[in-house]
C-alpha cells in the first residue's frame, strides 16, 4: 500500500490534498458530505506513517479512520457562532479516478432543530471547495444565501442562513454519538 500511495511523487508530479464539501439542508438536520483526496508528498507520508503503526489486520480500518480525520480536521461547523459536533459520522474509502491516491467520503450529520446562521470554516481554504443544496426542506433563507448548487472554492468561511423547520413542527434532538466504524462504514471496494 505504501508503494501505491508514494508512487505519484516518484514521477515528479505533486498534487495538493483536496477537500470537497456538500452541505445538504434537511428538515431537522444538516448533512455534510465531505470528500477528501490525500495530497502527494508530505501529507501522504504522514498518512502512511500513521497507518503503518497499526497492526496489519487493522490497516484498512486505520486508513479509513486516518483519512476521515484528515477530511474533517480543517473544518469547523458552527451555528450562530457556537461550535457544533456531528451527531453521526460515517466514512467510506477508495482510490481516486486514476487509482493512485487514497480518497475518503465522510457523511457527517449535524442536528439543527432551530434556525440560525450555519457556518463552515476551513483552516485550509486553498484546498477546499463548498456547495449547498436544500432538497425540499425550505429552510434556507434563499435571498440571503449564496447561489445553490454552485461551487465556492478558496473560501475560508461559508455562511448559510437557515430558518426553523416549516410548519412549526419540532425536531427531536438526538443523543450525541460518534461512529466511524459501523456496518455501513465498511470500506468501499
Amino acid at each position: 500500500m505504501a508503494t501505491l500511495l508514494a508512487g505519484p511523487a516518484a514521477w515528479g508530479h505533486t498534487f495538493p490534498p483536496v477537500h470537497t464539501v456538500v452541505v445538504q439542508v434537511e428538515r431537522c438536520e444538516i448533512a455534510l458530505l465531505i470528500g477528501y483526496a490525500a495530497g502527494t508528498g508530505e501529507s501522504t507520508e504522514r498518512i502512511i506513517a500513521r497507518v503503518a503503526s497499526q497492526p496489519k489486520s487493522h490497516a484498512v480500518d486505520a486508513l479509513r479512520d486516518t483519512l476521515a480525520a484528515y477530511a474533517l480536521a480543517p473544518l469547523t461547523i458552527t451555528v450562530d457562532g457556537v461550535a457544533v459536533v456531528p451527531t453521526a459520522v460515517r466514512a467510506k474509502i477508495g482510490l481516486d479516478a486514476g487509482g493512485k491516491r487514497p480518497v475518503v467520503v465522510v457523511l457527517a450529520s449535524v442536528a439543527m432543530p432551530r434556525g440560525g446562521k450555519l457556518a463552515i470554516a476551513s483552516r485550509d481554504p486553498r484546498t477546499t471547495r463548498i456547495s449547498w443544496h436544500d432538497r425540499g426542506s425550505s429552510r434556507v433563507v434563499a435571498d440571503a444565501a449564496p447561489t445553490q448548487g454552485k461551487w465556492f472554492s478558496g473560501v475560508a468561511s461559508f455562511l448559510l442562513p437557515v430558518g426553523a423547520p416549516p410548519g412549526g413542527s419540532s425536531c427531536a434532538t438526538p443523543a450525541s454519538s460518534h461512529s466511524s466504524r459501523s456496518a455501513s462504514s465498511a470500506p468501499a471496494r
